[in-house]
């Protein structure tokens, strides 16, 4: 596994997700957020999703509102990357 730096992960009746290891938020809307941990994107769909506490340099955060789903995403690679792998 490339990107060994921990993380977490934790939704609590599907109206609060706290997350650690939060290098970067990409995205905010009500249905939608998503953010970077150890170069992976999360992307969490929902309703009424709002940011409730970001601390950035300590890479937590919580989000409150009605979550769907959640799903992490391989990690973004440019076109050169992927064409010379």
């Amino acid at each position: 596994m490339e990107n060994t730096q921990k993380h977490s992960l934790f939704c609590e009746n599907r109206q609060k997700l706290t997350l650690s290891g939060i290098k970067k938020v990409e995205s905010s809307t009500p249905n939608q957020f998503s953010c970077i941990i150890n170069g992976n994107t999360i992307v969490v769909h929902g309703k009424n999703l709002h940011i409730k506490k970001l601390d950035l340099q300590t890479g937590n955060l919580e989000l409150e509102g009605e979550v769907d789903s959640i799903k992490y995403l391989g990690e973004k690679k440019s076109f050169l990357k992927r064409l010379f792998k």
